[in-house]
C-alpha cells in the first residue's frame, strides 16, 4: 500500500509523511511544523487524520509481539506492566493485538476490543472506537495516562488522577492535543469468551426483542445484507463464567460451521465460534490478528443511536434497503455503554451502533451517505468520527453538549491550534 493511502483506498492524503525513530526526533519535527497530525494504522475513513503540513507517524517506536513480526519489521520497547496496579504503559503506535498477546503472556488483558485487532491504540483512543456490550464503554474508557509532543516541542502528560474532569476531554480528543506518543491503559486479569453465531432472525423480530438478544452475552453483534427482511446472523460472545450459550436466538439455530460476518465470505480470516473458549482478545475481535481483516475494498459508515431509540433506529435501517440497494456489503448493530468522554458519542448515553460495510464506489456512496444521514440523524444518531458520513455540520457540533469546553481545554494546550485540521474545524470547531 502506497505511504499516501489510507486502508480502505479511498482517501490520498495530503501532508508530507516523516516516521520519526526516536521520540526526540519526532519532538524536533513538531517543533519545526506550522501544521500537524498524527497518522497511525490508516483505518479512518475520512480526512480526519489529514494535515495541511506534517503528518507524524510513529509506527517505528510501536511495539510488535514476536507473534505478530513479518520478516523486515523491527519492534519498539516492550510495554510496562505495573503488577501493583495492573496498568500498562504502551508506545501510542502499538496495536491492539500485539498489546493483547503480550498482556496475556501475563495473565492480564483488556477489558473489551474492537472488531478488528489490527487498529493503533492511540488511534482508537482520540476517535471514540468501540467494541460491543450493553455494559462494555468505548475503549478510551480504559485510559488511566497520556503522554504527548506539544506545539513546540515539549513533553507533556495527561493523568486521570491528576486533572480530573478534564480528562474527559483528553481521551477522544481527535487529535487536537498534541502528538499523542504514550498511553497507559487499566487491564483485567485474563478470561476466556466462547462464540456462538445463530441465524437467520426475522428483522421484526430482533427490532422487538433487541434489549433482551443485546443481554445474551458479554458482547453482541447483529448482521443483515439488507437483501432481505432477516438478519443473516446473530453473534453471541459469552465468557465462560456466564455459562453456555443458548440454543436459539429468536428461532435462529446455532450455525453448525464457521461464518463470516459477510456471507459468502471464507471464514478463514474471522475468530473462532461453534463455542469453543478462547482468550477475550481472539474472541470479542470478529476478526483474525494474523489475517487480513473483513472482504477488501470498501467505505465504512456508522452512527450510534441513543439506546432508547434503538426500534426506531431498526426500522430506519430496514427503509434504507431500497436507497442502499448493491452498495451494502453488511450492517452490523450493536450494543455500547455510555462513557464519560466529551466528544464521545456515547457521551452519557447508551447507544445502539449501526454501522454500515459499504462497495468501495466513492461516487456512488457519497450520494448515499446523506441518505442514512436522513434516516438516523433524525433519531438524534452521532456519526463515528472515523467513517464516512455527510451531515449538516451545525447539527453534529451541537450533540455534543460540551463541545465548547473541549474547546477551551483544546485552546489551552494547543493555543495556535497546531494539531487541529479541516476535519476538526468542520465538525467541532
Amino acid at each position: 500500500m502506497a505511504t499516501n493511502i489510507n486502508w480502505a483506498g479511498n482517501h490520498v492524503y495530503t501532508g508530507t509523511l516523516v516516521r520519526p525513530r526516536s521520540l526526540e526526533e519526532a519532538a524536533d519535527a513538531v517543533a519545526h511544523a506550522d501544521h500537524v497530525r498524527a497518522l497511525g494504522t490508516r483505518h479512518t475513513f475520512n480526512d480526519l487524520a489529514d494535515s495541511e503540513g506534517l503528518l507524524v507517524s510513529l509506527d517505528r517506536l510501536a511495539y510488535r509481539h514476536p507473534r505478530l513480526l513479518t520478516e523486515g519489521e523491527e519492534s519498539g520497547p516492550e510495554p510496562e506492566l505495573d503488577p501493583l496496579t495492573g496498568r500498562v504503559r504502551v508506545a501510542a503506535a502499538t496495536r491492539y493485538a500485539d498489546l493483547a498477546l503480550f498482556l496475556e503472556e501475563r495473565g492480564r488483558t483488556l477489558v473489551n476490543f474492537a472488531s478488528l485487532p489490527h487498529i493503533g491504540v492511540a488511534g482508537a483512543v482520540a476517535t471514540a472506537t468501540h467494541g460491543s456490550g450493553v455494559g462494555n464503554t468505548v475503549l478510551a474508557s480504559a485510559v488511566t495516562r497520556l503522554e504527548l509532543v506539544a506545539a513546540d516541542g515539549s513533553l507533556r502528560t495527561l493523568d486521570r488522577d491528576v486533572d480530573g474532569d478534564t480528562f474527559d476531554a483528553a481521551t477522544v480528543s481527535l487529535g487536537a492535543l498534541g502528538l499523542v506518543h504514550g498511553v497507559t491503559l487499566e487491564t483485567v486479569p485474563a478470561f476466556e469468551v466462547a462464540q456462538t453465531v445463530y441465524g437467520p432472525v426475522g428483522f421484526g423480530e430482533l427490532a422487538d426483542a433487541f434489549d433482551e438478544v443485546s443481554d445474551l452475552g458479554y458482547s453482541v453483534s447483529c448482521f443483515t445484507t439488507l437483501r432481505t427482511p432477516t438478519f443473516e446472523t446473530v453473534w453471541v460472545k459469552r465468557t465462560t463464567a456466564q455459562g453456555p450459550a443458548p440454543a436459539d436466538v429468536l428461532g435462529g439455530p446455532a450455525l453448525t460451521a464457521e461464518a463470516h460476518p459477510i456471507p459468502g465470505i471464507d471464514p478463514g480470516n474471522a475468530t473462532a465460534q461453534q463455542g469453543v473458549p478462547g482468550p477475550a482478545s481472539d474472541r470479542l475481535p470478529h476478526f483474525r490478528a494474523d489475517q487480513l481483516p473483513s472482504a477488501g475494498a470498501e467505505i465504512q459508515c456508522e452512527y450510534l443511536v441513543p439506546r432508547h431509540s434503538a426500534r426506531l433506529a431498526l426500522r430506519a435501517l430496514a427503509g434504507l434497503a431500497e436507497p442502499l440497494a448493491g452498495l451494502v456489503q453488511v450492517c452490523e448493530v450493536r450494543s455500547i455503554a455510555a462513557d464519560t468522554a466529551w466528544m464521545s458519542p456515547m457521551y452519557n448515553q447508551p447507544c445502539v451502533a449501526v454501522h454500515f460495510t459499504l462497495v468501495r464506489d466513492i461516487e456512488r456512496v457519497g450520494a448515499a451517505l446523506p441518505v442514512i444521514d436522513d434516516a438516523l440523524g433524525v433519531l438524534g444518531g452521532r456519526p463515528h468520527w472515523g467513517k464516512q458520513f455527510r451531515a449538516d455540520p451545525e447539527r453534529a457540533r451541537s450533540l455534543y453538549p460540551r463541545r465548547e469546553d473541549f474547546l477551551d481545554v483544546v485552546r489551552s494546550h494547543d493555543p495556535r491550534r497546531t494539531f487541529s485540521n479541516a476535519f476538526v474545524r468542520t465538525w467541532v470547531g
